[in-house]
């Protein structure tokens, strides 16, 4: 009895070992989840419980106003949205944040994205939806989706563009950091998401009075006792499902940082443990280290034109990454991401992965970035004359076209049906959450 004593209390002691041996970053309690990351790189500098699926709240509206962006492309000048009746009708009884959209009304294009912005507007996260959506709120919510699995994330899917808490509609703080980092390349966005002025809306056709948009997040006021000099952007969310949620970007002598928490259950919690992770973070990351290419090289088997033309040479680029004081270039590890084959006409999926061994100083985890990629040019050159006489010749180009398409069309169902089961079996486990009247900020 007394060796099985022994045996369990070891057990438990390696096992709390193993626990706590990656809990690098504050350990928070009244703040269910978050993720500190670099905005440069992605690379993950502390996080806890990063994957959870959690009701997001307003943040969605991140992913709605990049998407927008996208489609502008920073031309917003005279580009005007028609307000429809879905826009303002579909969320009757849901006690929405709003900037009193009228069915018929006609927005220029820069006041529904910084209505939506700064006063957090869900009929202008509707009418955005509508305009990279193909005319449709659900085209909108499809190309949340679709932009969800071009950067490949793994634990959001969202039902509509604006937040309003639901089943189906879930993030983690990991991809919602990694949406933020994508958000921050499209044209605009940082201007739109960084302003700290209040915002003029002039009368409509419709709408004969002006609106006044001002900024809501406490922190980025500096006459507020919660004010972080540090956050340069920001945006809240709060359902009384989702409790408080919070995205930000942050900047201290050169470190740019994203933060994001989710469920706090106090908005004084939320203020409390951004101010916590941001003191942390800036405390221990105060530099970038430069990493240069350790030389490591690979080759992969390219393929065009129906056959084989040859391989080319894959390189470590070096990288600049936000290393915690103390942890060094020899702390940093490299490896090579490479496809069986690389198929003319497509993106190189060709990387580096470089892995932090962080310890008790940083969060021990890894990076992806594109890799170098020779001899390309000169082996195009060496087939330049190579020409497909014959029928016969194209065939196996079609054959091997077809094959590609059966199978990218066998794996997008596969992953379809494995999706379908995740998502069922989180659809049970969040009606076990007590259903309450989401109301929106």
């Amino acid at each position: 009895m007394k060796k099985y004593i022994a045996a369990l209390l070891t057990a438990l002691l390696l096992l709390c070992t193993a626990l706590s041996a990656g809990a690098v970053g504050p350990a928070l309690t009244t703040t269910e989840a978050y993720c500190i990351m670099d905005a440069d790189t992605g690379l993950v500098l502390a996080q806890q419980n990063m994957n959870e699926e959690l009701h997001p709240a307003s943040i969605t509206k991140v992913m709605t106003l990049g998407l927008a962006c996208q489609k502008a492309q920073g031309n917003w000048d005279g580009v005007k949205l028609t307000v429809s009746h879905e826009d303002v009708y579909s969320l009757a009884g849901t006690d929405s944040s709003h900037i009193a959209l009228r069915e018929g009304e006609e927005v220029p294009l820069q006041d529904a994205l910084y209505g939506t912005m700064i006063a957090s507007a869900n009929d202008g996260a509707n009418l955005l939806a509508e305009y990279f959506g193909g005319g449709t709120i659900e085209g909108g919510v499809a190309a949340m989706n679709a932009q969800v699995a071009a950067l490949g994330l793994e634990h959001t899917h969202f039902a509509n563009p604006h937040g309003i808490s639901g089943d189906d509609h879930y993030t983690s703080c990991y991809d919602m950091a990694q949406i933020l980092r994508w958000a921050l390349t499209q044209p605009g966005f940082e201007t739109i998401f960084t302003r700290l002025e209040m915002y003029t809306m002039a009368p409509t056709n419709v709408q004969p009075v002006t609106r006044y948009f001002s900024q809501q997040d406490k922190m980025r006021l500096s006459y507020s006792r919660y004010y972080i000099p540090a956050i340069r952007g920001s945006k809240i969310g709060y359902t009384n499902i989702a409790r408080y949620s919070y995205v930000c970007l942050a900047e201290q002598n050169g470190v740019r940082l994203i933060c994001v928490t989710m469920q706090s259950e106090m908005k004084t919690d939320k203020y409390n443990d951004v101010r916590t992770l941001l003191d942390y973070a800036f405390a221990r990351y105060t530099g970038y280290t430069d990493l240069p290419s350790q030389g490591l090289t690979g080759e992969v088997e390219v393929v065009g034109g129906g056959g084989t033309l040859g391989k080319v040479t894959v390189t470590d680029p070096g990288v600049r990454l936000l290393l915690a004081d103390g942890v060094t270039a020899g702390d940093v590890s490299v490896s090579l991401e490479l496809p069986e084959r690389y198929v003319l006409g497509t993106s190189p999926e060709v990387y580096a992965v470089y892995t932090v061994n962080g310890g008790d100083k940083q969060e021990s985890t890894s990076v992806r970035v594109p890799a170098v990629l020779t001899g390309l040019d000169a082996l195009l050159e060496a087939n330049a004359g190579r020409e497909l006489d014959t029928a016969s010749d194209l065939k196996p180009a079609r054959t091997a076209g077809m094959l590609i398409a059966i199978s990218l069309a066998c794996t997008a169902a596969a992953a379809g049906a494995t999706l379908c089961v995740m998502r069922v079996m989180r659809v049970m486990r969040l009606r076990k959450t007590k259903k309450q009247k989401p109301l929106k900020h």
